[in-house]
């Protein structure tokens, strides 16, 4: 509406607010298709923005739930990305690999986590015929929609469960849909309003659902990961030998598979009793991580045993021997091992005869916390074409002293000096001199903390007292 006044004895010339105002000109417009216009565009605008955002939320939760494999972590993960964007509350059932069913992780937006942690853990198991909705996604049912006037009585141990979890969270509306992917349902993912009137629309269904694919197929990569890493830890652990307790002498080994699974596979170690009564001590690693290293480890590791016992000689021709058979019954093509015969009675002094084929140097802790690497080494095994010795060792090892063999992921990380982390072992060392073999193993693998970055073996001996 446009409104002008009439003003009357206007003059050329004259401003026309100096007559008397005679009338006014009223002037009506039709402007209501225009606010419709405007008002459908703002609503494609808050449509359009809201699809971005949830667009990037998709690509945000396929990004930070693509960065682990631990399952756990997923799932904790998911909840606090889709809380507040999706729901006022989030909770994930999980399918376990034995069938069992628990909730792996719950979050609300007004609830602290000490208010829903007991919300957490084993539930009620699947029941054969389901009837509850969320029975039904997990037996391989398809997004159920729950809204408020709905009938939620709970007919089964499983749905009672799930109708103390919507009391608890004040639900209002929510959405069940599965976590699924190539064929297999892993768990399902519930999310809900505790607002009356916010329910789930077929615009949100359709994003509920790619969230929970996205996050299927990561469960489905992480079972994967857990299997074969299962596999091959298996597997490697098999390969070690139990180690002898020969007289008075303790021997305690520790074994620390890779953080990846490929990684896993041609560290060892190894203990036996030589027929001149000798303890034979062996500490290796195959170049290479992966299974086809854990087989050659474990040819390498019969070769070399078989010749200790056979060669009624220094340490040095043993593993000279065996750098010769190497290329022919095995397959491996390089490997670093330190090969020791600890001979002594009680009562009579200890030594130790040792070769080292260009591993990491044994480390001797007195009792005292005195320490001392064990240095002499020579080339490792499988490379004809490096030139070089192995000399013998040879160190008397005093009472209650402890003589510590590893592989390289122990000490060996990209982030740090080798010098530093050999230093830091023989500072861990000497604190844990007087600790019983046991504990010092676990607490040497505790204070240095292996990077992960390869496996780690630790094989350690106490010489009596």
């Amino acid at each position: 509406m446009v409104v002008a006044p009439i003003y009357t004895g206007e003059r050329p010339g004259a401003a026309p607010e100096t007559g008397a105002v005679a009338g006014v000109v009223i002037v009506l417009q039709d402007v209501s298709d225009r606010f419709a216009v405007e008002r459908e565009l703002r609503d494609r605008a808050a449509q359009v923005e809201r699809a971005n955002a949830r667009l990037a939320l998709v690509a945000e939760i396929t990004t930070v739930l693509s960065s682990t494999l631990n399952e756990t972590e997923v799932l904790r993960r998911l909840v606090r990305l889709v809380v507040p964007a999706l729901g006022d509350w989030a909770e994930v059932d999980l399918l376990l690999p034995d069938g069992r069913v628990e909730r792996a992780a719950a979050t609300h937006r007004e609830l602290s986590a000490a208010d829903i942690a007991g919300l957490e853990g084993p539930l009620p198991p699947l029941p054969r015929t389901p009837r509850g909705p969320l029975a039904q996604v997990l037996r391989g049912g398809t997004t159920v929609v729950i809204s408020a006037d709905a009938d939620r009585r709970p007919d089964e141990p499983l749905s009672a469960a799930q109708y103390e979890l919507f009391q608890v969270m004040d639900a209002k509306s929510a959405i069940i849909t599965p976590l699924a992917a190539r064929g297999e349902t892993y768990g399902a993912l519930t999310l809900g309003y505790s607002r009356p009137g916010q329910l789930y629309g077929p615009g949100d269904r359709l994003v509920v659902e790619d969230v929970a694919r996205r996050t299927g197929l990561v469960l489905a990569n992480a079972r994967l990961y857990a299997e074969q890493r299962n596999t091959a830890e298996a597997m490697q652990r098999n390969l070690l030998t139990p180690l002898p307790q020969q007289g008075e002498l303790r021997l305690e080994a520790r074994y620390v598979p890779a953080a990846k699974v490929s990684w896993v596979g041609g560290d060892w170690y190894d203990a036996f009793t030589l027929p001149d009564g000798a303890t034979g001590l062996v500490i290796g690693d195959i170049v290479g991580h992966d299974l086809p290293a854990a087989a050659r480890m474990a040819q390498v590791r019969n070769m070399l045993r078989a010749l200790a016992w056979d060669m009624a000689e220094p340490p040095s021709a043993v593993m000279a021997r065996l750098d010769d058979v190497m290329g022919a019954v095995s397959d491996a093509e390089l490997a670093t091992a330190v090969f020791g015969r600890v001979e002594g009675t009680p009562g009579a002094p200890w030594r130790l005869r040792w070769c080292n084929a260009g591993h990491p140097p044994p480390l001797l802790v007195t009792h005292d916390g005195d320490t001392h690497f064990l240095d002499e080494h020579g080339v490792l095994l499988g490379a004809p074409e490096v030139a070089g010795t192995r000399p013998d060792g040879s160190r008397f090892l005093p009472p209650l002293s402890t003589l510590l063999l590893y592989t390289d992921g122990l000490v060996e990380t990209r982030d740090a000096d080798l010098t530093d982390r050999l230093t830091s072992l023989r500072r861990h060392g000497s604190h844990l001199a007087q600790f019983p073999l046991p504990d010092l193993c676990d607490e040497l693998l505790e204070r240095i903390e292996p990077a992960g970055e390869d496996d780690v073996a630790l094989l350690a001996l106490r010489i009596p007292g």
